[in-house]
């Protein structure tokens, strides 16, 4: 019986350890390490086709390239890694799209912010385009959440608007309540943990919603962000968790609207800020629930279509400290 242990890995036992390295665990966020730009006199990278080209061209044309592409081209050699793993890349890799806009922050935030959905959406079918696929409906009653291709009794979705990504289609609720939930498990987002800690932005949350010309509603948005602890409990305990047992929930923000009949044929969009958590958070549970109030057979409660839930990478502030970079 051997063991190994490595930078980024915690130590296991494994059986003949000279052949068989398996790491264990992810070294914690909060113990990631940095490395200073490797060092690299030489002009190697610099020369294309047997041409000199200047770094500040070859930063110039790699801004060029789609962004998610980028990082793959620091194994070109050292001084490639060193351009890519830079902020001023990144910024001006930004800057293309929204000029003069960038901030000083580490490149590898701009990287999370190309790469991943993190700060656009975290939200899947928000329009009930792929039927109830990544949700988990918790109570159903009435005569059950209905999915309509184009909304019944309302006025069309808005057009234009980005989080409904061309689809026209919305949720509807009937005369019991209809409430589900869509879980959002940032512990495998190791690179978003990380910038959470550093940087809090802001979390944003949002849906669209309506009633209809004929009946009123009650339409109800809510956003929970869970702790460690909650990591392994089944989904649907994951809405009932206790808002007074804060090992567990965070925060826990409901903002409900009461339609009246004749007036609820419109679309409104209602909107969440959430400024301050606890670096411990973990998940975050984007629940909705609609009823008519009326008691009409059929659905005639609220409705419900492009839901979003996103950091906003507008609320982080530069940083005045030297700029670290990440070790891979």
């Amino acid at each position: 019986m051997g063991s190994f242990k490595s930078k980024y890995f915690d130590t296991m036992e494994v059986p003949n350890a000279k052949e068989a390295k398996i790491p264990k665990l992810y070294v914690p966020v909060e113990e990631f390490k940095f490395h200073d730009p490797l060092e690299d006199e030489s002009s190697n990278g610099l020369f294309l086709n047997n041409v000199y080209f200047p770094e500040e061209i070859i930063i110039k044309i790699l801004t060029f390239l789609p962004p998610e592409q980028l990082l793959p081209l620091s194994l070109v050699c050292k001084k490639w890694c060193n351009i890519i793993k830079s902020d001023s890349l990144w910024m001006d890799v930004y800057n293309n799209q929204f000029p003069n806009k960038a901030k000083r922050l580490p490149w590898y935030v701009y990287y999370l912010y190309y790469s991943t959905d993190n700060f656009k959406n975290l939200i899947k079918n928000g329009n009930g385009q792929e039927e109830f696929k990544h949700w988990t409906i918790l109570t159903n009653f009435g005569d059950q959440f209905s999915i309509e291709k184009v909304p019944k009794g309302s006025d069309p979705l808005p057009e234009g608007v980005p989080e409904f990504y061309g689809y026209k289609s919305c949720f509807a609720t009937s005369f019991y309540e209809c409430n589900k939930i869509q879980v959002i498990r940032l512990e495998d987002k190791r690179l978003l943990r990380y910038v959470i800690n550093k940087f809090k932005p802001h979390i944003y949350v949002s849906e669209w919603y309506s009633g209809r010309f004929d009946c009123g509603c009650e339409y109800k948005l809510t956003i929970k962000g869970l702790a460690t602890e909650s990591m392994q409990k089944p989904v649907e305990d994951l809405a009932e968790e206790d808002e007074n047992n804060g090992e567990t929930v965070l925060f826990s923000v409901l903002k409900p609207v009461v339609i009246r009949q004749w007036e609820g044929k419109e679309w409104n969009k209602m909107e969440i800020m959430v400024e301050e958590y606890d670096k411990s958070l973990r998940t975050l549970v984007f629940q909705h629930e609609g009823v008519d109030t009326q008691f009409w057979k059929g659905h005639y409660g609220s409705k419900m279509a492009g839901g979003v839930v996103k950091f906003l990478f507008e609320s982080m502030q530069p940083i005045e400290e030297p700029i670290e970079e990440p070790c891979d």
